[in-house]
């Protein structure tokens, strides 16, 4: 990551590259004004020429010849008194990819104070993580790299007012290791299929127990033990060396207590040939990105770790390969389930609900959790519904639903809610469930049949198939390339700041303890 600093903005203290913002009508901001000024108006003067007008995320570049500012960098905001959080975060995306563009090592971001600090502070947050984010590059295998190709960006820093700059600074900290954490989400997921297998995410994992974190792989001669022959189906006919695993990571950052930990879950089908339903040539591309569920539950237990959140929490990575191999994972086939429950193959390429609903039930009857939030590329059918603007959101409880609608809005990973009814089972006569998928209300179907495991546990499903990574789905910010890390961000925020209060360990009573008498006691007499 790039060097962060802070600083009081003057007409003295900004220097090179200059990022400053505009709203409607190319009028600059306060702050912006300051910098203009230091330019003896050649910003305003530039502008007047020009078409650029500051609608929002609109661009334009100013060359400043012999003076300290170099260069500035305008962006339009529309309304600054109408932005959000998640508003800055796309500015900052933006700003980041002309950072880039540009090849310039450092630059000021003249961002001045809002409509009080904590905007000021959340604005100047939500701007370094896009900026950071639109300079991420997934570059370890290219070996032959041009020096002008390479990543030049070094150091920002953000000019506001004096205390807020000193508040961003105690703040760095914190927000690098949230950072770091969406990388490794990212490289995960960016990483090829004869690279990231499944004992590779184990191997992620157990990195992490130098910060407090216990692991705990589940291998597949345990899962036969423990009868997970969903999990075993999809995974069974890998390589030996590509068998499944299932990874607990268990953080007590409240240390030992009384509550019932929350649990995040993802689906990590390290890649989806999509087994005997071969899918075609053309949907094969880009299966590597089918792990990006079990990838965000990753980035989120490390950056919960390392800024030693205040939570209980067990992170769940179900991964597999599923491959076209020797055991007989065809449809008509029927598993018994480790809850119990037979389940009918209606699509073998249906495949991330079966190894999802061995690890909630799982989870639910090993830990107990408050809330399950389960995250998966689970459906083409919620890409379709919803591009890459936002994720599917299907829950059976309300208050656990808005919690992660609320935490998504804040750092721009949007979530949309679904419905989740069991009208939308598929239908099965010779068995409990069926996997099968629809072409109508398809993504209803995989989250229902998801539900199913989880029973009456608070349960959440994000089908993230739509926002994972930058394809053609509209919706997902140009700035990105590759994974975009979706869903590391959200769990942090949600598990930190909005998540609902978790509930004490239900205590069985002794039916054989003598009942307490109703009514008043008898009066002494």
């Amino acid at each position: 990551m790039f060097t962060l600093t802070a600083a009081r903005l003057t007409e003295k203290s900004v220097k090179k590259t200059a990022i400053i913002f505009s709203e409607n009508k190319a009028r600059l901001t306060a702050a912006a004004e300051v910098v203009n000024i230091a330019t003896n108006m050649a910003i305003s003067t530039a502008l007047r020429g020009s078409r650029y007008q500051g609608g929002m995320n609109e661009t334009t570049r100013i060359t400043v010849p012999g003076q300290t500012i170099s260069q500035v960098l305008v962006v339009g905001v529309g309304r600054q008194d109408k932005l959000e959080r998640r508003d800055w975060w796309r500015l900052g995306l933006t700003i980041g990819k002309n950072l880039d563009a540009i090849g310039t090592t450092e630059a000021t971001v003249a961002l001045g104070e809002l409509a009080d600090e904590e905007a000021t502070l959340s604005a100047a947050q939500a701007l370094v993580e896009g900026i950071h984010m639109a300079l991420y590059r997934f570059d370890e295998f290219k070996s032959e790299q041009k020096d002008h190709q390479k990543p030049r960006f070094e150091k920002l820093a953000i000019h506001t007012s004096s205390r807020i700059a000193r508040m961003l600074e105690d703040a760095t900290p914190a927000l690098e290791k949230l950072l770091a954490a969406t990388n490794t989400t990212r490289n995960a997921v960016n990483l090829p299929p004869n690279v990231a297998n499944p004992e590779y995410m184990a191997e992620q994992a157990r990195k992490l127990e130098k910060l407090g974190v216990k692991v705990e792989v589940i291998d597949e001669k345990q899962m036969k033990k423990l009868g997970m022959n969903l999990f075993l189906a999809v995974g069974g006919s890998a390589a030996p060396e590509d068998q499944p695993r299932l990874v607990l990571m268990h953080y007590n950052g409240l240390g030992k207590t009384a509550a019932r930990p929350y649990a995040i879950v993802g689906k990590g089908v390290m890649f989806d040939t999509g087994g005997y339903n071969l899918k075609p040539s053309n949907a094969m591309t880009g299966m590597k990105f089918d792990m990006a569920g079990s990838a965000a539950v990753l980035g989120a237990i490390q950056a919960l770790a390392s800024r030693k959140a205040k939570v209980n929490v067990v992170g769940v990575m179900a991964c597999a390969m599923n491959m076209v191999g020797q055991t007989p994972f065809v449809p008509d086939s029927i598993y018994k389930s480790y809850k119990g429950l037979f389940v009918e193959i209606g699509n073998t390429d249906a495949e991330g609900r079966l190894v999802l609903a061995d690890a909630v039930a799982y989870t639910i009857e090993k830990h107990n959790p408050t809330y399950l939030v389960d995250l998966a590329t689970l459906t083409g059918a919620c890409m379709v519904a919803l591009g890459g603007a936002y994720a599917g959101l299907f829950s059976n409880n309300k208050t656990l639903a808005n919690s992660l609608h609320k935490a998504g809005e804040e750092v721009g990973e949007r979530l949309w809610h679904m419905p989740a009814d069991d009208v939308y089972a598929a239908k099965t006569k010779v068995a409990d469930v069926n996997n099968d998928g629809n072409p109508y209300g398809g993504a209803s179907t995989g989250a229902v049949f998801v539900k199913k495991f989880a029973d009456k546990t608070p349960w959440a499903h994000l089908d993230i198939a739509g926002v994972a990574n930058q394809d053609k789905a509209p919706g997902i910010p140009d700035a990105f390339t590759g994974a975009t890390g979706f869903g590391t961000r959200l769990l942090v925020n949600w598990l930190e700041n909005h998540a609902p209060a978790p509930q004490p360990e239900k205590v069985i009573k002794d039916a054989n303890a003598p009942k307490r008498p109703r009514g008043r006691p008898p009066k002494a007499r």
